[in-house]
């Protein structure tokens, strides 16, 4: 199954906005960490997954589950959701390699949209 990123914008930072009530460092700080972050936590998600670990691939879906919450990722919202869940289960662990190919290049797209934002 091959997925293709839909165009427009993946993100909504009005979340983000409104937490801020104006403060655009504040703004900025969010979005730059959320790029600090997601690529460790894409490849530690991604190791995981190729050691069979999935009690460790859901806790790390579950760790960055609220980041992309925050950042208005409605495409993600359920996927992430379902790689936590089959990965604290160890259920339909055949589908985990295209859920992350999924979220892996959605998040890669967001985060270079991301840095022209910023």
């Amino acid at each position: 199954m091959s997925f293709s990123i839909p165009d427009g914008q993946l993100y909504d930072l009005s979340m983000i906005r409104e937490i801020a009530h104006g403060n655009n460092d504040f703004v900025k700080k969010m979005v730059q960490l959320f790029i600090d972050t997601m690529p460790p936590a894409l490849s530690e998600m991604r190791q995981h997954l190729q050691d069979g670990n999935w009690n460790a691939l859901g806790a790390v879906a579950h760790k960055i589950k609220p980041s992309i919450d925050t950042m208005g990722i409605e495409l993600l919202r359920e996927d992430i959701r379902t790689i936590e869940r089959y990965g604290k289960e160890s259920s339909n662990t055949d589908e985990l390699p295209a859920l992350m190919d999924k979220l892996e290049s959605v998040l890669q797209k967001i985060m270079v949209d991301l840095k022209v934002e910023l």
